[in-house]
């Protein structure tokens, strides 16, 4: 008596329902979020290289961010390219609610930190002595990193005005 897997219809479905779950496991990748550490700023910088992006610093309980976030998501819905860095200054232990706050803006897929050290004025003096903590914080940079620093929730054209800056 053969098998049911010997049936070429059952062999077809199988090999379906395999394809489907490899593209559905595809479609649902979810950037993994980083901790955001002493010299973190400096590997972000290097994995960069020759690249403009945009580096962003929020938080949870920070209002504006918010706004933000859903420009950011509306901007990356327009621009599939944009390089975003989001650095959350929450601390490590509240991995799972920033990640369930960038799954609800649909920003899951965009390189996304944590802090990770308790020192979080260190932190902050490492990627600009002159930031005092206020978010959100928005750092523009060119292909050759030069930066230009921002405070407040961005706009659609904040971020439009500088992609045709870093595209010309």
């Amino acid at each position: 008596m053969q098998g049911s897997f010997s049936n070429p219809m059952t062999k077809l479905r199988v090999a379906l329902a395999f394809v489907l779950a490899l593209l559905a496991g595809g479609l649902a990748a979810q950037e993994e979020l980083h901790l955001f550490t002493a010299g973190s700023l400096a590997e972000i910088k290097q994995s960069k290289e020759g690249k403009p992006f945009i580096l962003m610093f929020w938080s949870l309980d920070c209002a504006s961010c918010m706004k933000e976030l859903d420009a950011l998501s509306d901007a990356i819905r327009r621009h599939p390219d944009l390089n975003i860095v989001m650095i959350s200054t929450d601390d490590e232990s509240q991995r799972e609610p920033v990640e369930a706050m960038l799954d609800t803006h649909g920003l899951r897929q965009v390189e996304s930190w944590i802090f990770a050290d308790a020192n979080t004025q260190r932190l902050r003096y490492e990627v600009d002595p002159s930031w005092f903590g206020e978010l959100p914080r928005s750092y523009f940079y060119d292909a050759a990193h030069n930066r230009i620093a921002h405070s407040g929730a961005l706009s659609a054209k904040h971020i439009e005005s500088w992609l045709a800056a870093v595209k010309s």
